[in-house]
């Protein structure tokens, strides 16, 4: 499998499973969208300033975890939007 369509694939698999989670279920502006993108990022900048630990996956460093987070939303925005990543 290429590059593209491992990209795809995940797109799809993001928006399929925040689909199925009821993330859709209201609708958002895109614009929201993106700024929860955004908080994802800034999470990441912090864990990494302080060097933190996630609280939730306590054995993953904060900053692993928040850039994933920022990498399901980004493929969950362009699932919704139909976006060719």
């Amino acid at each position: 499998m290429e590059f593209k369509e491992k990209v795809n694939s995940l797109v799809s698999y993001c928006y399929n499973q925040s689909l199925n989670a009821g993330w859709h279920d209201n609708e958002r502006e895109v614009g929201t969208m993106l700024m929860l993108i955004v908080s994802e990022v800034s999470e990441a900048m912090e864990g990494d300033r302080k060097d933190l630990m996630d609280t939730h996956l306590p054995n993953r460093k904060m900053i692993e975890v928040e850039l994933a987070d920022a990498v399901i939303r980004i493929a969950d925005l362009c699932g919704k939007l139909n976006l060719d990543l």
